[in-house]
């Protein structure tokens, strides 16, 4: 398998996916993007499945280093990239610590109900349709995007104050996901989207993240 020192995104058409494509936009780092699109004919591409045994994207390809799970990927780039811009605190500063219970909370109590929902919901026929996982995974998400939203009023205008991070990247790609299923955001957190949402990053992220094919999925999963 040939080893790319050009950064390579395997994956587009999620929440998911598009965390590292905003981390690599906000970084300004060039990079290649194969538009492998979930529960698409594009999953059996035998080069993304030599490099993703588990069949799930996002798959970042660096050098020799070939690594699955978004926050992972956004925390890496972070690293690798941090003379360019810092998307994260100091380590082991009080504003490093600050951050990571951010951002895993984000991937736990966020990100997780909205898995849910899109199980439950968006491939019923898989994973077995119920409107009671459903109901209770957007009641749960509201109440704990309330507490970032209290983060938020503490901060402001991003997660970690006046300096945009990957904290932002993570809940910002939640709080799209939420509104593109219809749930009420709390107001901070409609507020933090508007704001994020401007950024280049994000607008050039979201493009590459969903070309058309990824759409048409993405709305037939919610017909």
């Amino acid at each position: 398998m040939t080893r790319e020192t050009t950064p390579v995104v395997w994956g587009v058409g999620t929440a998911r996916t598009i965390r590292a494509h905003w981390a690599l936009c906000e970084l300004g780092v060039d990079y290649k993007t194969h538009e492998i699109i979930p529960r698409t004919e594009t999953m059996n591409d035998p080069e993304f499945l030599k490099r993703s045994e588990r069949g799930k994207v996002p798959i970042l390809e660096h050098g020799d280093l070939v690594l699955g799970e978004s926050g992972a990927i956004v925390f890496y780039l972070a690293d690798q990239f941090r003379d360019q811009i810092a998307l994260t605190p100091e380590p082991s500063s009080i504003e490093r610590a600050h951050f990571d219970e951010i951002c895993f909370f984000t991937m736990m109590e966020l990100d997780g109900p909205l898995y849910i929902i899109r199980r439950h919901q968006g491939l019923g026929e898989i994973y077995g349709a119920s409107d009671t996982a459903v109901n209770a995974a957007r009641e749960y998400y509201v109440r704990q995007a309330q507490v970032v939203e209290g983060w938020l009023s503490e901060a402001g205008p991003f997660l970690m104050g006046e300096a945009f991070s990957a904290a932002d990247i993570f809940v910002g790609s939640c709080s799209s996901w939420a509104q593109f299923i219809g749930i009420e955001l709390p107001e901070g957190l409609a507020q933090h989207l508007a704001i994020v949402s401007e950024r280049d990053g994000f607008k050039q992220a979201f493009a590459t993240n969903f070309p058309p094919a990824a759409m048409a999925e993405l709305a037939r999963n919610l017909e």
